[in-house]
């Protein structure tokens, strides 16, 4: 007798929102605890090319994530993942600027951090719905 396997439960709207929401705070709660702060100030110098392009990167993949695929995804079960990846891709974004520029680039520092808050703002939940008939939300 071969028991029926049942589809994946979908997970509740709230599940969503709460790791969107820790991985905001979570990336904020790091900047003021460990970087001291949004850093201020002029840059001295060039910047690394080498981190812009990783941020760059990590920035353009994590948008392709949420208006590209996470729209194409039919199952509230697989967008899940989808948001988790994207959100930890930009969530990147601000660790690079923490840790791999350097403490004389503030400009860049500053920018890198407004552009992960502003990737991780952009997966905020709306889409964790079933999708109606009309392939609408």
């Amino acid at each position: 007798m071969d028991p029926q396997q049942d589809s994946p439960k979908s997970p509740p709207a709230l599940v969503f929102w709460i790791i969107w929401f820790a991985i905001l705070n979570g990336l904020v709660m790091i900047q003021f605890m460990v970087g001291g702060g949004i850093p201020k100030g002029e840059d001295h110098g060039n910047p690394p090319m080498m981190f812009l392009a990783i941020a760059g990167g990590l920035a353009f993949t994590a948008l392709a994530i949420r208006f590209l695929v996470i729209p194409k995804i039919d199952a509230i079960v697989r967008k899940l993942p989808a948001m988790i990846v994207g959100l930890a891709l930009s969530e990147g974004i601000g660790f690079v600027g923490l840790f791999g520029v350097g403490k004389e680039f503030p400009a860049t520092q500053q920018a890198m951090f407004v552009t992960a808050i502003a990737c991780i703002l952009s997966f905020a939940p709306i889409y964790a719905k079933p999708r109606a008939e009309n392939g609408r939300f």
